[in-house]
């Protein structure tokens, strides 16, 4: 995979890992799950997350694009703050919260592994 410098460095993405966090935290289910729960989640989708943000930054010039890159950024600063402010305490708060960074995970990943001039 080509990183924005031009080099091709494998990068440190376990896409099966992610893609199966993902899958776990959005799947449809009856009721809300526990705080428990969310937390580890929040957990596995905080460290997702602060390995592709990086990554989908470093890689958004090379599309030659401002709007998409300045749409990047946006993101990776949106999750960085939206891990700062932590898994709120209400556990229906902290399911939609776990869901919406598992939305911005899937994201980030389609960004990092998408290549320019492969028709997406």
């Amino acid at each position: 995979m080509a990183r924005a410098d031009g080099s091709t460095a494998t990068l440190p993405v376990d896409v099966t890992l992610i893609g199966e966090t993902v899958s776990t935290v959005l799947e449809s289910r009856e009721g809300t799950p526990g705080r428990p729960v969310c937390a580890l989640w929040h957990r596995w989708l905080a460290g997702h997350l602060r390995l592709l943000s990086p990554i989908a930054v470093e890689q958004a010039p090379r599309w030659g694009d401002p709007k998409r890159t300045a749409l990047v950024e946006a993101t990776a600063e949106a999750v960085t703050q939206a891990l700062e402010d932590g898994l709120p305490a209400d556990r229906h708060a902290a399911y939609v919260h776990v869901q919406k960074l598992a939305r911005e995970c899937r994201g980030l990943l389609g960004l990092v592994l998408d290549q320019p001039g492969d028709g997406r």
